[in-house]
């Protein structure tokens, strides 16, 4: 595959975290930047889903929402042990 040297400018933060990820990962900075261009140009919506993303942050902030009750509601019972269940 023929490629082309680039060079780009990154803000101190983007530098940061991708070296992080380079040293996590053991991938050079330049694979993991070659992943996310293929993915981005892949991928024609990016735009649209990060705007999405970005709008739905903070949605349930005002919602009296407790998780571990909507899981037994869901549950349904079903957190019983198996034998004390009737099967018919």
């Amino acid at each position: 595959m023929k490629m082309h040297r680039t060079q780009i400018l990154l803000e101190e933060e983007q530098y940061r975290r991708l070296k992080q990820a380079s040293e996590e990962t053991g991938r050079s900075i330049g694979a993991i930047v070659r992943a996310a261009v293929g993915e981005h140009l892949a991928d024609g919506t990016v735009d649209s889903f990060l705007a999405a993303l970005d709008e739905s942050f903070g949605a349930w902030d005002e919602q009296d929402f407790d998780g571990r009750d909507w899981v037994d509601r869901a549950r349904g019972g079903l957190d019983r042990p198996i034998g004390a269940m009737a099967w018919r």
